[in-house]
């Protein structure tokens, strides 16, 4: 029986200074090498291209609107990046959920980046992980898991294995007062996750080799949400 992992991936982790090229084919050759039985749903971020764009337009006056289409664009062209390194992948990025979910259908990775503005890539991924059915998100970020409270300024932050829902919304609402980098998820994807009840691997992407173990059930590394 085939069973689906939704993945968000930092953008972050795709792009830095430039294209992360060889992030880019240890993480294809994760997804590549898991068991056949098993499809992804792979939504990307925007990263560096989004920002260094953003910050250039934002100061020279561009109404947030259009900096929103900007971000969008950014995670399509690091998703079709992305993709040419999948084999069984979709080589048109969709620009809806819907749009992805039937593409799922024929492919075993299906791969895109942002819908419309407002909308995260975490969101988004939640919400494809909602249409079509997949019980089990992996939010690959730039952090390595869900803190009691930010390390960066708490020196008795610990790090939670295992939370509900309920606590990670708590978290997300302390978190996102003065919100930076640092935060793991935002919270229309936790909500919508608590409604679907999809489970949530929060963990470090840049190591690959805890995305291969969530992925093949054996470790986690980081935080689970549930």
């Amino acid at each position: 029986m085939e069973k689906t992992i939704v993945i968000s991936l930092g953008g972050s982790l795709v792009s830095t200074d430039s294209l992360n090229i060889k992030y880019i084919q240890e993480f294809s050759s994760v997804l590549s090498g898991s068991p056949q039985n098993l499809k992804f749903g792979i939504v990307v971020g925007g990263g560096m291209l989004a920002r260094t764009y953003i910050r250039a337009l934002r100061d020279a006056g561009v109404n947030d609107n259009i900096l929103d289409e900007i971000g969008i664009n950014a995670t399509r062209m690091n998703a079709l990046a992305l993709s040419s390194f999948l084999d069984d992948s979709n080589s048109k990025i969709p620009t809806t959920v819907n749009e992805a979910a039937e593409l799922s259908r024929i492919y075993r990775f299906t791969v895109m980046g942002g819908t419309e503005p407002g909308h995260t890539t975490d969101t988004v991924a939640m919400l494809l992980a909602e249409r079509i059915g997949a019980n089990v998100m992996i939010n690959a970020t730039s952090v390595d898991g869900v803190y009691t409270a930010d390390p960066r300024k708490d020196s008795s932050a610990r790090k939670l294995e295992n939370l509900d829902y309920d606590s990670a919304i708590r978290i997300a609402i302390s978190e996102s007062v003065g919100a930076g980098p640092n935060v793991f998820m935002d919270l229309t994807a936790l909500n919508i996750a608590k409604r679907s009840r999809i489970k949530v691997h929060v963990v470090d992407g840049s190591n690959t080799v805890l995305i291969r173990n969530i992925i093949n059930g054996t470790g986690n590394g980081g935080s689970i949400i549930s």
